[in-house]
């Protein structure tokens, strides 16, 4: 499940909203990284409960629970090469952790004990839980998808819900065998908020991303007609020879500045990113514990185990080097990190005088004021013309930046952005650069969302896959 994302506002005042190497962040069966868990076949049998269609005192009334399932469902099916078989269920409840289930994929929003016992303690404030049942083989047998009875939702964009649409569409990754992004533009991204966050209405995570489409796609393949797709893979270590486990790795063409799909290192240090049009891309590195924390990539098996626990010192962000992908073809980029101490972490990202850790959504000739927070973000620490967007649709106006007292320990600047007329939709990014050259980035940071951005809200609550049977039965994972 997603932790819910945390507002801050100046003030002081602070609210809750809540082995063979493969790309993304996908899930396997073992540490070894060998066997991908995924559906034996591309056509995904899904029973949508009839509570979706019973009032529910924690849905608004008016909601569209099913046109939210489905449009949800019509997204992933639309970019990647699956078809989902709906069907109608009286069960209300979804399997049991620790058994086999009861082969029924289930889409549920019933109160009852089976259904609120993923959501108590830390989990609370989750929108959403995804339990998938899978063979030692990695192959998917059930997948059932929850949402959390003790939080409100709604399908029109009321502040304080959490939105269906993007509850459903990110459990829907996880049904298909996606884990977390490091991406904050990404639907699959750990972190997301209720409605009202930044005082805006965005409907951002409902629509996928470029790294989501490339994610699934590695899965299942592309449908047909979406082209002959590249990819780039390599090993990054550090000077001393040590693999560097856990970088966040990603793509982002030249030409537009958009991020196109990301990777997280595995502890041989290698990667790979799917998904990519023939063109010229840019590659960077960066450690996780800004925005992003290991502990919401890693699962507790799998090809990614441990990495929460991984005592590797942080580094500085790194970009690896320039890639020209061609059609059907994998291009090599290895790399050697000098494995310096980070001392510039922008950890996190808002606006309208908020700060949280999901993306800020933008509209095209749009004119916006952002909010940037973490170690080392202060005006005198940067150098001139010290924060810049990577794309040559955003401009930022290096006259308008100044720090702001947010009355804690955290240190936060603001500055103007102006996003051109006709800038494509997609996550961008934001580059900081320190008087000593050091730089890091907020990756997918700032988002535009062909859907139309700001329109109605929505953000959902996830976790990694944390539980798993004995190893000689079927395994049981679950993320949110």
């Amino acid at each position: 499940m997603r932790r819910p994302a945390t507002a801050f506002f100046l003030m002081m005042t602070v609210i809750l909203s809540a082995v063979k190497v493969r790309p993304y962040t996908l899930q396997f069966t073992d540490a070894s990284n060998s066997v991908q868990v995924r559906w034996p076949a591309n056509t995904i049998t899904i029973a949508l409960s009839s509570s979706l269609t019973a009032p529910q005192p924690n849905i608004k009334a008016g909601s569209d629970v099913v046109g939210a399932v489905s449009r949800a469902l019509d997204r992933w099916r639309d970019v990647a090469n699956i078809r989902f078989r709906i069907v109608s269920s009286d069960v209300q409840s979804v399997s049991a952790p620790g058994t086999r289930g009861d082969g029924l994929s289930l889409v549920t929003v019933a109160h009852t004990p089976e259904n609120a016992a993923p959501f108590n303690g830390s989990a609370s404030e989750m929108s959403g839980r995804t339990r998938i049942f899978s063979s030692v083989g990695g192959s998917i047998a059930e997948a059932d998808i929850v949402l959390n009875p003790g939080q409100s939702f709604s399908s029109d964009g009321t502040a304080g819900t959490y939105d269906l649409e993007a509850t459903f569409t990110h459990e829907i990754g996880h049904l298909l065998g996606l884990e977390h992004s490091a991406v904050l533009g990404a639907t699959m991204q750990p972190r997301q908020g209720k409605n009202g966050i930044y005082n805006l209405s965005s409907t951002s995570q409902r629509s996928l991303s470029e790294d989501d489409r490339a994610g699934v796609r590695a899965i299942y393949g592309a449908r047909l007609g979406a082209g002959v797709r590249g990819a780039i893979t390599g090993t990054i270590n550090f000077s001393s020879g040590a693999p560097v486990f856990g970088a966040n790795v990603w793509a982002e063409e030249v030409a537009t500045g958009r991020v196109s799909a990301s990777n997280i290192t595995l502890a041989n240090g290698s990667y790979r990113i799917e998904g990519l049009l023939p063109g010229n891309y840019r590659v960077f590195a960066q450690p996780l514990g800004g925005a992003v924390f290991a502990s919401e990539i890693a699962s507790q098996r799998g090809a990614y185990v441990g990495l929460a626990l991984n005592q590797q010192l942080s580094f500085r962000t790194e970009e690896l080097g320039r890639v020209k992908v061609g059609a059907g073809l994998a291009r090599a980029l290895n790399a050697q990190l000098s494995g310096t101490s980070a001392l510039l972490n922008p950890s996190f990202i808002g606006t309208n005088r908020q700060l949280s850790t999901v993306a800020v959504p933008l509209a095209p000739a749009g004119v916006y004021r952002i909010f940037v927070a973490g170690e080392g973000v202060s005006l005198s620490q940067l150098s001139k013309n010290g924060i810049t967007a990577t794309s040559p649709f955003i401009v930022v106006d290096p006259t308008s930046v100044k720090d702001e007292d947010f009355g804690s320990k955290l240190s936060v600047i603001s500055f103007d952005i102006s996003v051109g007329v006709d800038a494509p939709a997609g996550d961008y990014s934001l580059r900081l650069q320190s008087l000593s050259g050091e730089v890091a980035y907020v990756v997918g940071g700032l988002t535009i969302d062909a859907a139309g951005a700001n329109s109605e809200a929505g953000f959902s609550t996830l976790i990694t896959p944390i539980d798993s049977a004995d190893a000689s039965a079927d395994a049981v994972s679950e993320g949110g």
